[in-house]
């Protein structure tokens, strides 16, 4: 799969309807939005809702990084739930949004662990399961 070149968003009101469903703070000032409200205790939450909206694409964009967000501030010990919740948000809606985000997290530039984040080994084993490169 090439890199994309121009970043898919969803619609503008997609953020606000996850923050709703999330129960989570959104607000205008709220630079970087999942990392601000990440929250590492309630992971397996966050991943009940991807999954729960994975034919949304737009929820789901915003979700995913939500998700990935908390899990690398704190990575589970059992990480292949949060994969295969990954895969299944790919294969619901195969949309171009979503390959980006994971395309981003997966850091495929990066060699050295030090260059990428926490979650990225896990986010380059859903991009293998799903047929994507991940170098």
């Amino acid at each position: 799969m090439a890199t994309f070149s121009c970043m898919i968003y969803p619609g503008g009101d997609s953020v606000l309807r996850v923050a709703q469903i999330a129960k989570i703070a959104h607000e205008d000032w709220m630079q970087d939005w999942p990392i601000e409200v990440s929250d590492p205790e309630r992971l397996d939450e966050f991943v009940d809702l991807l999954i729960t909206n994975k034919a949304d694409w737009e929820l789901s964009f915003w979700l995913l990084d939500l998700v990935l967000e908390s899990a690398n501030d704190d990575l589970p010990e059992r990480t292949e739930p949060l994969v295969d919740a990954l895969v299944v948000v790919w294969e619901a809606t195969g949309a171009p949004g979503i390959a980006q985000r994971l395309e981003y997290w997966a850091c495929l530039d990066a060699s050295d662990p030090e260059e990428m984040f926490w979650v990225s080994p896990l986010v380059r084993e859903a991009r293998r399961r799903i047929g994507h490169d991940t170098i």
